[in-house]
């Protein structure tokens, strides 16, 4: 009998538990929805579901990571948002860049703890560059998954990798 070779990632695809870094084990998903979902204020549940699934798929997303969504603070959407991925925290904050507020402060925690190994920004915004900074110093491996029309030049330049969301048609707002 002979003896393949296996690479790490062939057992383990980013985002399994198995990757250890230093103890860690889980990966943070900081998650800016309405940058991924083109409007801030839908309330279409199966449009938001599909945007999710996508986003998960290409994030390397497994239950136990730590998701953070964030979005604004319109009852309707902030509903539709929480129904469309139970069990994950979702946070809302009213104002410019609220919800990007929200997440940076996430961030800040997140590069305080021995927790995680990487931490996957599902956005485009500039504003997560202070978010890949702290985290990248703090030890966590940063990667982006934007829609490429969302997705500001300095974050695309800096990060370690970019994924980008197909295009998702939106139907008829619930």
């Amino acid at each position: 009998m002979t003896t393949k070779e296996v690479h790490i990632n062939e057992l383990y695809p980013a985002g399994t538990a198995g990757g250890r870094a230093r103890g860690r084990t889980r990966a943070l998903h900081l998650i800016d929805v309405d940058n991924l979902l083109g409007d801030p204020g839908t309330a279409d549940v199966h449009h938001i579901r599909t945007t999710f699934h996508a986003y998960r798929r290409l994030a390397g997303y497994v239950p136990g990571d730590h998701v953070a969504l964030a979005c604004a603070p319109v009852p309707r959407h902030a509903f539709a948002v929480r129904v469309a991925w139970p069990g994950v925290s979702v946070h809302w904050r009213g104002g410019a860049d609220g919800a990007d507020l929200a997440l940076l402060d996430v961030a800040a925690w997140a590069a305080g703890v021995d927790g995680f190994r990487r931490a996957v920004v599902g956005s485009g915004d500039r504003i997560f560059l202070d978010a890949l900074e702290r985290l990248e110093t703090a030890g966590i491996a940063v990667e982006v998954v934007s829609r490429r029309r969302s997705l500001a030049t300095a974050l695309r330049v800096r990060a370690r990798s970019v994924r980008y969301l197909p295009d998702l048609t939106m139907g008829v707002a619930a």
